[in-house]
């Protein structure tokens, strides 16, 4: 994502070992996280929900509050779907007025989780298999995929704690992966976008990343999109923020910084063209996860 300042308490309480290097599309040797969304409901021992004006603020002037709620955050068995095994749905409405619990006011809520505090990882592989919102040419709407460094809250605030951005998309016919440090951040000179060439950008699609000491590898359907290597960064006498553990996150956002510096949209809101609130407001953004892996050598 582009910029943020997040809030978040507590230590980590699970961080998993770090790994050995794992060259960039090897087929990593442990399974230690994963979740397939099998359930009735999501699993609050691996994820915490995030609400808007409890336990962060605003970013990147997004238009929509999170909050936690079965109208934003809930998992669909449906086999239609095309997911495995069950999917997690993360589902924008459109409720002009919300009140945020610090008082400000939205038009648009949906849902964003993390595994801070519960699941925290130092290099590995980390992938998902994602569904961007039907008709994935709705300008303005703004689903991820990424990771964000656990000493946020030790010391190390955005952006220096380092952020992995492995998927983002904002309603273009492409997806895009970013990195996010001390020197670059926001408007960063580390990100690549991918073309499906001739593919759906709404279909499923696996999402993945290899993270090593020495650099990260971005893939989709397993084919590379992009590199960055640490010796890249630090040519620049730039800071390599990557040696730290990580958790994940899973969020639909609908307008903001980066959806506007694409689309160039205004009006009715920042970043967020009538076409999308439309969409919105009919019930029909939806961004489904059918499941999420982390690996480990």
């Amino acid at each position: 994502m582009a910029p943020r300042r997040l809030l978040a308490a507590g230590a980590a309480l699970a961080v998993l070992a770090s790994a050995p290097l794992l060259e960039a599309g090897a087929a990593p040797r442990a399974e230690v996280f994963f979740d397939d969304f099998s359930g009735s409901e999501l699993d609050r021992s691996k994820w915490t929900v995030e609400v808007t004006g409890e336990n962060f603020g605003t970013v990147n002037q997004e238009q929509q509050a999170y909050i936690d709620s079965p109208e934003t955050i809930y998992l669909d068995q449906d086999p239609s779907t095309g997911a495995s095994n069950g999917a997690l749905v993360l589902h924008p409405r459109y409720q002009p007025g919300h009140q945020a619990p610090d008082g400000q006011t939205y038009d648009f809520v949906s849902g964003r989780i993390k595994t801070q505090d519960k699941v925290e990882f130092t290099y590995g592989t980390y992938s998902a298999r994602l569904k961007l919102p039907e008709g994935a040419t709705a300008s303005g709407l703004w689903p991820a995929w990424w990771s964000l460094g656990a000493n946020i809250d030790a010391g190390k605030p955005w952006p220096e704690c380092g952020e992995i951005d492995v998927m983002e998309h904002v309603g273009e016919p492409w997806t895009s992966s970013a990195l996010h440090g001390p020197e670059y951040h926001g408007d960063t000179p580390f990100t690549k976008r991918q073309n499906f060439e001739g593919k759906d950008p709404a279909d499923w699609h696996v999402y993945k990343v290899d993270w090593t000491p020495d650099g990260l590898a971005f893939f989709v359907d397993d084919v590379e999109t992009y590199r960055v290597t640490k010796q890249e960064i630090q040519s620049k006498g730039w800071t390599w923020a990557y040696d730290d553990p990580q958790f994940l996150i899973l969020n639909f956002a609908l307008g903001g910084v980066y959806p506007n510096g694409v689309n160039g949209v205004t009006e009715p809101y920042f970043g967020l063209p009538q076409s999308s609130v439309d969409k919105v407001a009919a019930g029909n953004a939806r961004y489904l996860i059918d499941w999420v892996r982390v690996e480990q050598s």
